[in-house]
Order: structure tokens, then C-alpha cells, then sequence
């Protein structure tokens, strides 16, 4: 029961906040305790676990006549997963405290719908659930972008919709597919994975699911709905698409790609990393022509995703290690960005490089968080994000040096975008023109964890990878 809890919890605390709303400040405190509640219930999960792969797993027949059964199971990396979703979203209720004030209830309401929907991938292995789970996360998000938005919100927030519910199409088909082929009807990803398909029909089914996952991901040509979402969200918006939904699609390659179609992988193995370089590239020389700071971080996350594909597709141990670090480490320097240009956007009005800077002399916290976090964008040594993507060129050599100097190639070109937004934003002369306040508490704090967790990641990456390791086992066994 503890693991449905965990899905209950932030669903429940949604309608909490929704009907709390309009007395004081209460939905804000409301949703930061359903949060807090859900890593104490995480927290107590992992340590009453035992030394085997799974810390909890149960399996609750549903509608047995159809084979659907309420199916979960938490490991290191669905752990990893859940407590991002329940940090983010309590960062997500401080970077928002001054910039949403019109229905509150309905915005705080979102957010805790959006870590339930979430939390309900992480957990699933049914997958008619997960599959409902995938499609559900799309409507709070939906919601967060279309309303309280910026610009043409409702155009962004519509694309963001259609292409990953026409995605998800994919992903139920071949999920259909699967429990048709069975020997009986069964949705059970453990029991699935027991069938014995031809290489071809796991490429075929493999397809379907990937057609949702590298949506979700953004690797180029799925990305279009992307840079407008990303850029158009409110901040808090921005910080869970960016955290969390994008790793999403990485969690179900990760997952799902090699226990069900180990054979149709390794046969498609070779297209995946040379998208995943090909996306690396395309993301990050188009960030560097980017001047709207927001755009440019949302580009960024396209190559930092792209290189996560390029991880799984290998399906060596330092890739999938890699791929799996890079996406912690993306989660806390994509959301931190996302969230000092989203505070930087409320004093100033502009997010147009060309109209900003000199932070280092009228606000230096400012200046200092983004040096920090420009710094993990370019994976510099000392950050998670240098040990995610080391991890992953160093398995990509192991497959094909070719692939691993496109690798590295990409992170040349992250120094020319991080230190660009570096310089557009820190240095120079003071724009606009100052008094400009520097960061409150509640935005300065979210910023510190975040900090701390790139760093202890990034010079001690064990604290992460003891945690991921069965996860990254069972994917490379599986993986001829």
C-alpha cells in the first residue's frame, strides 16, 4: 500500500490545495507538505527495503478478466525519480510564490496532479496503467502552460498536448499488441518480458514505445513542441517540464527498452546513438544562436537529452551509467537556470540577452548561481553534469569512436553556449539599469539545494550510482 500512497498523496493534496485556496496563503503550505509527506513515505520505503533490486514491489488484481492488475514496483532509480518529482515540486511552489496570483488553487492543484501522474509512471509496470499514467501527467501540464503562461501560451500549450497525446498512441498500440501475443491476456511488463518475440516484431513493438518516449525526450526531429513550451511556461511550469516530465521519456527507454526488447535494442542499437548525436549537435549549435535566455536553456536540454539517447542506445555500463547520472544532473541545472531566469523575468520584464547583465555588480547572488549552474551546463569537471556525460562518451567508445567524437564534439559546443549566457547575463555593464534586488530567501534557497546536490554529485558520484546500480544491471544484462 505504501507505493499507491505515494501516488495518493500528491493526487489528494491536489484537491486539498484546489478547495483550500482563497483563505491566506494555505494552498502554498498545503502542496509543500503533501511534497515534504511524499519523501518522508520514500525515505521510509527505501530503508525498510531489502538488499535485492526491488525495495517494494506489489501486484493487486484490478480487472482480471482483461489481465490489468495495479502493478508496482520501486527500485534505485524509480527511488531517484520520485524524490526529484517531490523536491521539484516544492521548488516549484517557491519560485512561483510571488508570480502566480490568480487562481492559485487551481495552479498549486496542477502541480501536485502533474508529481501524481508522474510518480504513477515511475511506479508502473502494468502497462495499460502506466500507459494511462503517460497520458495523464499531459493535462496538468496542459493546464500550468495554457493558463498561466506567457505570450502565445494557449498555441504552445496546444502543441505541447497534441504531439505527446498522438505520441501516446504509439505506446498503447504496442502495448495492446503485446498483451494480444501473450499466452494469455496479461498487460504485466515482468510477465511480458518472459515472451519470446522475433527480433522483428520486438523492433516493431520497440517503435511504438519509442514513438512516445523520444517525444517526451525531445530528440530531434520530436522536439518541436519544446523550445515555445519551455519558454512560454510559467516558471514553475518550465521547472517541472524540464526536471521532470523530459525524464520521463529517458525512464521509459531506460526502463522498458531493454527488458522487453533486449533482441530489437541491440538491432536498432546503431540508429539510436547516431540520432542521439545528431540531436547533441543540433541542440546545442542552435542554443548558441539563441538571445532569449529561456529559449536558450530549452535548447540546451534538447542536446542534454539527445546525449541521455545516446547512452541507453549503447547499452554498455559507464553509457547506461552515464545516462542515467546525466539525467539527475540535468534535472538541477536546467530547473536552477529555469528558475533564476524566471526571477531575473519578474524584476526586469526581459529575458533578451542583448537587453541584460552586469549582475556581478548590482546583484551578486544572482551572479554567482548562474556562474554555478553555467558551469554544470558545460559539464565542468566537479559538477554531476561533467561525470553524466563523461560516463557516456567513455561507454561510447567502447561501441564506436566515431559516435564518441561526436560526443565530444558536443561539448565543445556547450562552452560556447554556457559561457554566452554566462557573459549576457553576469558581465558587462549593468542592465537595465540598476537598483535591481537581488535574490530573495525563497528563490535563493531552492538554488543552494540544487547547488549542493550538483556538487556532491559531481565529486562524489558513488552517493548516486550505489543507488542506480541494480537499475543500470538489469538494463545491461539484458542487452546483448
Amino acid at each position: 500500500m505504501a507505493l499507491i500512497a505515494l501516488i495518493l498523496l500528491p493526487a489528494i493534496g491536489g484537491l486539498v490545495a484546489f478547495f483550500a485556496a482563497g483563505k491566506g496563503e494555505r494552498e502554498r503550505w498545503v502542496t509543500i507538505a503533501t511534497f515534504a509527506l511524499m519523501l518522508v513515505l520514500l525515505f521510509a520505503i527505501v530503508a525498510a527495503g531489502d538488499d535485492g533490486r526491488w525495495y517494494d514491489k506489489v501486484s493487486y488484481p484490478w480487472v482480471p478478466s482483461f489481465g490489468i492488475s495495479l502493478e508496482f514496483a520501486i527500485d534505485g532509480l524509480s527511488a531517484v525519480m520520485i524524490a526529484l518529482a517531490a523536491g521539484l515540486g516544492i521548488i516549484s511552489v517557491m519560485a512561483s510564490w510571488s508570480e502566480i496570483r490568480t487562481q492559485s488553487g487551481l495552479f498549486h492543484a496542477s502541480l501536485c496532479w502533474t508529481v501524481a501522474a508522474t510518480v504513477g509512471v515511475f511506479l508502473s509496470f502494468d502497462l495499460l496503467i502506466f500507459a494511462f499514467f503517460w497520458e495523464a501527467m499531459l493535462v496538468p501540464a496542459f493546464t500550468l502552460i495554457a493558463v498561466w503562461g506567457h505570450g502565445d501560451k494557449e498555441g504552445a500549450a496546444l502543441k505541447f498536448l497534441i504531439f505527446n497525446a498522438a505520441a501516446g498512441f504509439g505506446l498503447l498500440a504496442a502495448s495492446f499488441a503485446l498483451a494480444a501475443m501473450a499466452d494469455h491476456m496479461t498487460f504485466s511488463a515482468f510477465e511480458l518480458a518472459e515472451m519470446k518475440l522475433s527480433t522483428h516484431v520486438q523492433v516493431w513493438m520497440l517503435l511504438g514505445f519509442s514513438l512516445a518516449f523520444m517525444v517526451k525526450l525531445s530528440v530531434p526531429p520530436f522536439h518541436a513542441w519544446l523550445p515555445e513550451a519551455h519558454t512560454l511556461a510559467p516558471t514553475a511550469g518550465s521547472i517541472l517540464l524540464a526536471g521532470l516530465l523530459l525524464k520521463t521519456g529517458a525512464y521509459g527507454l531506460f526502463r522498458f527498452a531493454p527488458m522487453l526488447f533486449p533482441d530489437g535494442l541491440a538491432a536498432v542499437a546503431p540508429y539510436g546513438i547516431a540520432l542521439g548525436a545528431a540531436g547533441a549537435l543540433y541542440g546545442g549549435l542552435v542554443a548558441c544562436g539563441q538571445n532569449d535566455a529561456k529559449r536558450l536553456v530549452a535548447y540546451t536540454s534538447i542536446a542534454h537529452m539527445s546525449i541521455v539517447l545516446m547512452g541507453i542506445s549503447a547499452g554498455v555500463h559507464y553509457a547506461l551509467a552515464g545516462a542515467a547520472v546525466e539525467m539527475v544532473a540535468h534535472s538541477f541545472s536546467a530547473s536552477a537556470l529555469f528558475l533564476l531566469i524566471g526571477a531575473l523575468y519578474e524584476r526586469t520584464h526581459t529575458r533578451d540577452l542583448r537587453q541584460l547583465g552586469g549582475l556581478q555588480q548590482t546583484a551578486p547572488k544572482f551572479a554567482a548561481a548562474f556562474a554555478l549552474f553555467c558551469s554544470a551546463l558545460l559539464a565542468l569537471p566537479g559538477t554531476a553534469n561533467f561525470v553524466g556525460e563523461a560516463l557516456v562518451v567513455v561507454g561510447i567508445f567502447q561501441v564506436n569512436w566515431v559516435f564518441a567524437l561526436l560526443a565530444l564534439s558536443t561539448l565543445i559546443v556547450s562552452v560556447i553556449y554556457a559561457t554566452r549566457l554566462l557573459k549576457g547575463l553576469v558581465f558587462g555593464l549593468p542592465q537595465p539599469k540598476p537598483p535591481l534586488a537581488d535574490m530573495s530567501w525563497r528563490e535563493y534557497w531552492p538554488i543552494v539545494v540544487m547547488g549542493i546536490g550538483t556538487l556532491i554529485v559531481g565529486l562524489y558520484p558513488q552517493s548516486l550510482l550505489a543507488l542506480l546500480e541494480p537499475a543500470i544491471k538489469a538494463a545491461l544484462i539484458q542487452t546483448p
